[in-house]
C-alpha cells in the first residue's frame, strides 16, 4: 500500500513580509527576521531599481500590444511617447535626489568641523546667568534698552537672588552698553566664585511707561550640537544657545 502525502497548492500570493509565498502547505514554520532600517542611499536604490522593474514590464506590455493590435486602429503613438518620456523623467528626478543627498551630507560635514572652533571659546549672547571662576579679569557684560531711560540700576545677584553689587547703568537707547564689574560685593569684598545673575532695572521719565531691557551674557563653550530644527546650538553652561544667538566670540 503506498501512503500519499496531502498538499495544498494555491496561486502565489503577496505575503505580510512582502515576498511572495510559492502557496505550498508544508507544515512547517517560518521565523520572520527583523528588517534593518533603510538608508537614504539604500532607498535611492531601491527607487531605481523598482523603475527599472516597471520600465522593463512597461515595453513587455507595450510590445504585446503592439504585435497584436488591429491594423486599422494603430495605437496611439503620442500616448506612448509620452509615457516614455514620464519614465525619462522619474528616472531623472530620483538622480538629481541622490546627488542632493550627497551635496548636503558634504555640507553638514564641512559646517560640522567648522563649528569644532567653538570649542572652548568665550562667546557672547542674550542671557542674563553667567559663571564667574578664579582668575577671570573680565566680564562681557551688557544690555541694551528699546527707549531712553531717566536712569538705570544694574544688580548682581547670587545663586539665592541675593543681591552683592548695584551699580548705576547708561541710559541711552538704540545701544549695547557694557557692564564692568571687578567681583567685588557693595562693600568692596571679592565675591566667591559661583553662578551669578544680572538683572537690569531701567525708570522712564514717565513712572507709568515700562522700559524693555535686554541683556547679554557670557560663558564658554563645552559642546556642539544639533536642535530639533537642525540649527547648530552650542552647550554654555547649562543652556543651549543657537549660533545664530551669539554677539561676540572671544
Amino acid at each position: 500500500m503506498t501512503t500519499t502525502t496531502n498538499t495544498t497548492d494555491k496561486a502565489p500570493s503577496l505575503n505580510q513580509y512582502g515576498t511572495y509565498s510559492s502557496g505550498l502547505s508544508t507544515g512547517s514554520k517560518t521565523t520572520p527576521t527583523t528588517a534593518k532600517p533603510q538608508t537614504d542611499g539604500d532607498k535611492t536604490s531601491a527607487a531605481v531599481k523598482g523603475l527599472g522593474d516597471n520600465f522593463e514590464t512597461f515595453l513587455t506590455m507595450l510590445t504585446t500590444q503592439m504585435k497584436n493590435q488591429d491594423p486599422l486602429k494603430p495605437m496611439d503613438t503620442n500616448d506612448m511617447t509620452k509615457q516614455l518620456v514620464d519614465f525619462a523623467n522619474v528616472e531623472q528626478n530620483i538622480g538629481t535626489n541622490s546627488r542632493l543627498d550627497k551635496l548636503v551630507k558634504l555640507q553638514s560635514a564641512g559646517t560640522a568641523s567648522t563649528n569644532l572652533a567653538y570649542l572652548g571659546r568665550t562667546v557672547s549672547f542674550e542671557g542674563d546667568t553667567f559663571q564667574y571662576t578664579q582668575g577671570m579679569t573680565q566680564t562681557p557684560l551688557g544690555y541694551e534698552l528699546d527707549s531712553g531711560a531717566k536712569s538705570v540700576r544694574v544688580d548682581i545677584l547670587d545663586a539665592k537672588g541675593n543681591i552683592v553689587r548695584s551699580m548705576k547703568g547708561e541710559t541711552s537707547a538704540g545701544t549695547k552698553h557694557a557692564i564692568s564689574w571687578d567681583f567685588k560685593d557693595d562693600q568692596g569684598r571679592a565675591v566667591q566664585p559661583g553662578t551669578y545673575r544680572m538683572n537690569v532695572a531701567p525708570l522712564a521719565e514717565n513712572k507709568t511707561d515700562t522700559i524693555k531691557a535686554t541683556t547679554y551674557t557670557f560663558g564658554t563653550v563645552a559642546g556642539i550640537g544639533n536642535n530639533k530644527d537642525g540649527e547648530t546650538v552650542l552647550t554654555v553652561g547649562s543652556s543651549e544657545v543657537p549660533l545664530s544667538k551669539l554677539t561676540m566670540v572671544y
